[in-house]
This record gives structure tokens, sequence and C-alpha cells, in this order.
């Protein structure tokens, strides 16, 4: 099923009579606590077995199928649980993988929102997943401290370069203008800066011998697609004290 929620609209002239209140839009549940308790996101020691995980995305969804992949026979497999997908755009290609593993989803238009009432938005439709984690595969929004501060210390994000080198979108054509040898792909949580929280894992991508920008972002999702899972996995396994066999081999910070 896939909740859209639509940019805003003017609101309509204000009735002539007074009338009784409209019943609550049971599409859009208003949260009656702290958007993190709606949300459902458990603090360590005390989540839910498998964990429950939340994957926004705006594209075509290679990482989100690298991680059903994951779930369904590698190192998330008991450990996480995508129990939905966000995103900001209608069209993105990942909803089809969504639709094809049975996924609910949650369509948030940022036109006509500022970032904190897009991200208010989202929480009102992230409470019905119970979500623990927030898992940004290939989202190019940059959340807001609403999101954050609802998921602290709960949200991942993978970024194709060393953020001490390179934030923000287009790394892999950053890296192929550059000329590098080898670029990183790096897994770290998200705080209120563009690719500036702490470092979870790290991987290398060859790039010697690339013909062009394509060449070196496909050589740089084989890497994110290996990586993620397993750094997602071990943070699971470190954060929220699950077992299974979910060694992160990259270096971690």
């Amino acid at each position: 099923m896939t909740l859209l929620v639509p940019p805003p609209q003017p609101p309509p002239p204000a009735p002539q009579v007074r009338a009784n209140p409209a019943p609550a839009d049971s599409s859009s549940p208003s949260p009656t606590g702290s958007p993190a308790e709606n949300a459902g996101n458990a603090p360590p020691g005390r989540a839910r077995n498998p964990i429950r995980l939340a994957v926004f995305i705006s594209g075509r969804g290679s990482n989100l199928a690298a991680l059903l992949a994951a779930q369904a026979d590698g190192p998330l497999r008991g450990v996480g649980e995508i129990v939905g997908i966000v995103t900001d755009t209608p069209e993105a290609g990942g909803l089809r993988l969504a639709a094809g593993a049975g996924l609910p989803t949650l369509v948030v238009m940022p036109q006509g929102r500022t970032r904190e009432e897009h991200d208010h938005a989202i929480l009102r439709g992230l409470a019905r997943w119970r979500a623990d984690l927030l898992v940004l595969a290939g989202y190019r929004r940059l959340v807001s401290p609403v999101l954050v501060g609802a998921f602290p210390g709960r949200i991942l994000n993978i970024h194709p370069a060393d953020p001490a080198r390179f934030r923000g979108l287009h790394a892999y054509r950053w890296a192929w203008e550059e000329a590098l040898p080898e670029t990183t792909v790096t897994v770290h949580l998200v705080d209120e800066g563009m690719d500036t929280g702490p470092i979870l894992a790290q991987a290398p991508v060859d790039l010697r011998g690339a013909t062009g920008p394509d060449e070196v972002e496909r050589r740089g999702l084989r890497v994110e697609h290996d990586l993620y899972p397993r750094a997602l996995a071990e943070f699971i396994r470190r954060e929220f004290g699950q077992a299974g066999d979910t060694t992160c081999a990259a270096s971690s910070d």
C-alpha cells in the first residue's frame, strides 16, 4: 500500500456556520506523544527482534535491493526487518521493488513545504510502522533537525566518498573528474549536517583503469551493496545486542 502525501493545498474559505470537528484522517495519524515515541524507535537493550527498519530512497533503489537480499539470506537475516519505504519522489524506481516485496510505501512530496514541515509529515506516516532505525539508501534530501531529533543516533546513511574529502551529491563524478586511483564508500550516522555524522564503516573502491564516470559508479555500487548490509547488521548487533553472523570487516570509527 502506498500512502501519498501531496504538496499542501491553499486552505479553503472559512465556513460561515459553526460545525462539529471533522474526524481525523486515518491515513495520516497524528502523534500524541513525542515523534520518537510514536515512530516506535526502541532504546538499546529493549528493541524488538528483528530490528524494524524504514528505508528511505529517491531513485532506482539498488541499495534497497541489496538490503532486501541481505534480509532474505545474508547478514541482516533475523537481525533487521524492512517494514516500509519512504521516498520524496513518486516516480522512484525503488517503489517497484517495494511493491514486489509487498512493502508499504510512504511518498511525501517536498513541494510547498519547508524541510521541517516535510519531515513532520514523514514522522506522521512513520508512526504506523514502529520503526527502530531509519536507513537512508540513495535518499537525496538533507534531513532536518526534526527527523534527527526524533531518531537520535538511529539514522544511517551511505555516502560514496570519504566525507573528509567530499560531501554532498555526485561523489562518483567528483572522483572521476579528480582522476582518483581510489575512492571510498562510507557508512555513517546522520546528524544535522551534510555527511558529517560519526563514521561506522568504510571500504575502498579501486578506480584504476576506469573508462568513465558510469564505470566509476558501477564499481562504487558493487562496494556499497556489500558494505551497507554488513555495516548495518554490525551496528544493530552492537547497539541492540542482536545475535547473528554480522561481522563487518571494514574499518570503523
